[in-house]
């Protein structure tokens, strides 16, 4: 089905311009989503953590119906599943096969805080309260609301070194608080299904149970994602909190520094250390330590695997991390000798992991700029990832990754990324991008979705395909679209490329005009009547909230990379739309695009 009508739906959204303030009442209400609690229309979840208990964002609202009537049709033979109670390891999971494989999907969904969605969220609901004043239903303060993560993640389960597992490049980590968080948090170990709540509940069965525990019942199963992967780390202990922290400390207090006292500094420095570890010697930092099982099946990943998205987070943190440790020095935050020796030695570490140098005993590497110039880019575009042996590099030049370049430009800057490859790189690898990448109506760009094979791109008639859109990944399109627009636009006048120039802003502020025209119809609101394909039938009947989510995808789609996306109201999308409304760009220090 090819949808042609007009998507401007009076809305001030097709100002680029005036970007999503014309509409505050609505931001208002997609922010209440992010920090009210699921029974109020919210994502918050209670996770009782060490005697605690703190409200934080499950990564989807989603509903028993949703999973009932559009994934499973409402058939037993697509959804029945065995749960089994194993006596050796207490687990309860569901047998082999893809109706086992789906119910960890739902419950995963269905109570699952991914450490990134968390992380975008704390940025979210910073700059919500401070840029926009907006209100909060909870009663404590948006500042405690949002350092609810960088509360818990000292609390949790981390992934210590045991034997073979979870080998970090070699080193064993042994302590919790310098050892990688897992990639999801569950409030509860035995997590429920949602199918529970539907008429078809009768197609999960239990055996086995044990007898004399009640917490064991059919329709829960033990929780299985026990992943600690770079990328969410970098989010979750750099990103998010330091962002959060600057924005509660210097633009809402009015203070010159983030105190090093700030648990959000205090973790990050926890942390550093292992990244280090982590760190290849052509520069790349690896996927996951040894021993972590991949996103599909049992087989753990190659512990030489990198994944170029996850280093230019990583990058972007890391970048953070040295503007907050240096804004400290130079305020003379650090009140002790001590400290001011850990930000010395802190500073090194980080200069030596971006432009190369010694990052442990007898370890040396050539940085991660060295990764992204000379290892990374491949035939004007950034490659998904690669395998990293020693100063042997080989990169996959199969799936591309949407993310990967509108991450890149992002976090490197659409500066350094012509600097590097040319006059104009940017520009044209934005440009390549749309011809595989690119969802959209006829030759009207709509956004992107996550890779060369979802069915999208420009067909050879030059119209758009309309294969998946995603909330997330278009938002962070746009991000990437208006660093170039910065950088572009800043041209002088009297360079020889000034016409040049001008035209590609031009060209550029179309796109994020068009992309903030279309990614409002995939807020909960106006989805069901948008006319995606893929849109499930009777939508608003399975899926309600009372307050204005975006949703993570157009449709439900197995993404490449080993994940679902589905039509659900999401965080990290809701989250990014709020930061996208106030041009704050989570990948630059303070939300200044880099």
């Amino acid at each position: 089905m090819v949808v042609r009508r007009s998507f401007c739906l009076a809305l001030a959204l097709c100002v680029a311009s005036t970007g999503l303030h014309a509409q505050s009442g609505d931001l208002q209400a997609s922010y209440d989503f992010l920090v009210r609690e699921r029974s109020a229309g919210g994502a918050l979840l209670n996770f009782p953590i060490a005697n605690g208990n703190y409200l934080l964002p499950s990564s989807y609202y989603d509903t028993g119906a949703y999973w009932g009537t559009h994934v499973c049709e409402r058939s037993s033979a697509k959804c029945a599943v065995k749960d089994t109670y194993n006596v050796l390891n207490y687990e309860l999971s569901p047998e082999p096969g893809a109706a086992g494989t789906l119910q960890v999907e739902r419950v995963n969904a269905h109570t699952g805080a991914n450490i990134y969605d968390a992380a975008t969220w704390q940025i979210a609901v910073m700059v919500g309260y401070v840029k926009n004043k907006f209100r909060l239903s909870s009663p404590t303060s948006a500042y405690s609301l949002a350092s609810g993560l960088s509360q818990v993640l000292p609390l949790t389960k981390r992934a210590i070194t045991a034997d073979k597992t979870f080998v970090y490049n070699g080193s064993v980590i042994a302590e919790g608080p310098r050892a990688y968080a897992f990639r999801a948090l569950a409030p509860a170990w035995l997590a429920p299904d949602p199918l529970m709540d539907t008429p078809q509940a009768s197609f999960i069965t239990a055996r086995n149970l044990p007898p004399l525990n009640a917490a064991y019942a059919t329709g829960k199963i033990s929780w299985s994602d026990w992943k600690p992967i770079t990328g969410e780390n970098a989010w979750a202990f750099l990103i998010g909190p330091l962002q959060a922290a600057h924005l509660h400390h210097v633009v809402f207090e009015k203070k010159t520094f983030v105190p090093f006292s700030d648990l959000a500094v205090q973790n990050a420095l926890d942390l550093l250390p292992t990244f280090a570890a982590m760190q290849s010697a052509v520069g790349g930092v690896y996927y996951a330590p040894a021993g972590t099982i991949g996103n599909e099946g049992d087989a753990p990943v190659d512990p030489h695997e990198i994944s170029v998205e996850n280093n230019f987070s990583l990058y972007a943190g890391l970048q953070i991390l040295r503007s907050t440790l240096g804004g400290e020095l130079e305020s003379d935050a650090a009140s002790t000798g001590d400290e001011k020796t850990k930000i010395a030695d802190a500073l090194r570490l980080i200069e030596a992991m971006i432009s190369g140098g010694r990052i442990g005993n007898n370890r040396e590497t050539k940085g991660l700029l060295s990764f992204f110039r000379m290892a990374a880019w491949q035939n004007g575009a950034f490659v998904q990832g690669g395998l990293a042996d020693g100063r042997d590099w080989v990169p996959a030049n199969g799936t591309k990754a949407v993310d990967v370049q509108t991450w890149g430009i992002a976090a490197l800057g659409a500066k350094r990324i012509d600097q590097w490859f040319g006059d104009g790189a940017s520009y044209a690898l934005w440009q390549q991008l749309k011809t595989w990448g690119g969802y959209g109506v006829g030759h009207t760009l709509w956004g992107v979705g996550y890779s060369d094979k979802d069915g999208n791109g420009i067909d050879p008639s030059g119209a758009y395909r309309q294969g998946v859109m995603s909330g997330e990944w278009t938002a962070g399109a746009i991000t990437a679209v208006r660093n170039m627009i910065a950088y572009y636009g800043a041209e002088e006048r009297s360079s020889p490329h000034a016409a040049t120039a001008k035209k590609y802003v031009a060209s550029l502020k179309q796109d994020e005009a068009a992309m903030l025209t279309a990614l409002a119809t995939l807020r909960i609101d106006r989805y069901p009547s948008a006319g995606f394909p893929g849109t499930p039938p009777d939508y608003a009947a399975l899926v309600s909230v009372k307050t204005k989510p975006y949703l993570y995808a157009s449709t439900r789609y197995h993404i490449p990379f080993g994940w679902y996306a589905n039509p659900l109201p999401s965080t990290a999308s809701t989250a990014w739309m709020i930061m996208v409304a106030d041009h704050y760009d989570p990948f630059g220090y303070a939300g200044a695009p880099n």
